[in-house]
């Protein structure tokens, strides 16, 4: 069986920072008077207690010139008055095959190329190398003004293949693997460009692009106990039947990273300064000081002013591996109750998931794993060791 489809779909606006409390922020708080603890005072002296009513605003005073204090160190957001929503075209062609022994295979192409895509571009970036804060538009004013937002493209590629097996003689199973590569401009959600002064040269990998990832989850049913092919009466009924094995196998590719280096000569203040590539790298797999995850003379500090030859997200850190069981035994103690006893592990071999290695040069743990990955356990964590758990559930 052959499919296609297209379709597009609009984004949820990236941020709620759009036009807040335009065109400036200001907020009063009142404090106690002199230090340490004590109640918090009103400009008149009166204590701030609900009695005396909710005093009213005070306004920010606008200077003669018509500059705010410390506008120069301030960073304020630049909100786009012609913003469009962001949206996705999606596009994918599958082909389905039945095969025997009730097993499927689908094989899919799946792209999406997203179009405007929100990113908080810094106005006040360097536009020129080597002129440090005086190569900002905006000088004498050096500090940042996110731009809320500047759309940019992004693009998803990828095949697809699934190949399931139907349930039956109480066994199923589910296999995906997926090859893919995921392109943007943004540093993260919404974020800005590592490089303004050639924003093109942004476009790389996404952060949270993973090349290879593959899925494998089964559940079977032994065929021992009532209802059931062998020992389905007696005593042996009861041992050895209603027990089911579930499982849930995951790999994946590591995620990308860029390796920087000290943009002290660069003088590009808002641009990220990358390390140059001076030999071919060669991915070790070390983890820990001592065991470099990659060939660390490969790079160096650039020198002069110009950016070094390395890009964006051009390597991929440690992977991600994740095995998870679970075991099950139904105790059926009337025709109507049934008591299902539950063990579950998450992690099961308590493989760590390691962090990206230290991506800077100028750092003495360069290239170097030195942390794990840790979000959580059970079900929706990734990360941790292994946990166990124990349940029991009785139906009637």
């Amino acid at each position: 069986m052959l499919r296609a489809g297209f379709g597009v779909s609009y984004t949820p606006f990236p941020d709620n920072s759009y036009a807040y409390n335009f065109p400036i922020t200001g907020y009063n708080i009142y404090v106690p008077e002199g230090t340490g603890y004590g109640p918090a005072l009103l400009p008149d002296g009166r204590p701030a207690v609900f009695e005396n009513g909710i005093p009213a605003p005070v306004a920010a005073a606008i200077p003669s010139n018509g500059l705010l204090p410390g506008v120069n160190t301030q960073s304020y957001k630049a909100i786009n008055l012609d913003f469009k929503n962001p949206y996705v075209e999606s596009w994918n062609v599958a082909v389905q095959r039945a095969l025997p022994f009730n097993f499927t295979l689908d094989v899919a192409y799946v792209g999406n190329h997203g179009v405007d895509i929100g990113s908080a571009v810094d106005l006040n970036a360097a536009k020129v190398v080597g002129l440090g804060t005086a190569g900002q538009p905006y000088y004498p004013r050096t500090a940042s003004t996110p731009f809320y937002y500047q759309g940019f493209s992004s693009s998803y590629h990828a095949l697809q293949a699934k190949f399931d097996r139907r349930f039956s003689g109480g066994f199923m199973m589910t296999t995906a693997f997926t090859w893919s590569k995921a392109m943007n401009f943004n540093m993260g959600d919404d974020g800005g460009l590592m490089f303004s002064i050639n924003p093109r040269r942004s476009y790389g990998r996404a952060d949270w692009d993973r090349t290879l990832g593959f899925v494998q989850s089964y559940s079977y049913q032994v065929p021992f106990g009532p209802g059931k092919r062998w020992l389905n009466s007696g005593p042996t009924a009861n041992i050895f039947g209603g027990w089911q094995i579930s499982g849930v196998l995951m790999l994946e590719s590591g995620t990308p990273m860029t390796i920087t280096a000290n943009g002290g000569t660069l003088a590009a203040p808002g641009n990220t300064q990358t390390a140059d590539q001076i030999a071919p790298v060669q991915i070790l797999h070390g983890i820990n000081v001592g065991n470099p995850w990659f060939s660390t003379s490969s790079f160096a500090q650039p020198v002069g002013t110009v950016f070094g030859t390395s890009g964006r997200n051009v390597l991929s850190g440690p992977g991600f591996f994740n095995l998870n069981l679970s075991l099950f035994k139904d105790l059926r103690i009337r025709e109507k109750y049934t008591l299902q006893l539950r063990a579950e592990t998450f992690n099961f071999t308590n493989t760590p998931m390691f962090a990206n290695p230290n991506t800077s040069i100028t750092s003495q743990t360069f290239g170097v794993v030195t942390s794990t990955v840790a979000s959580g356990t059970g079900v929706n964590g990734i990360g941790g060791g292994r946990v166990l758990q124990l349940g029991a559930r009785f139906t009637f």
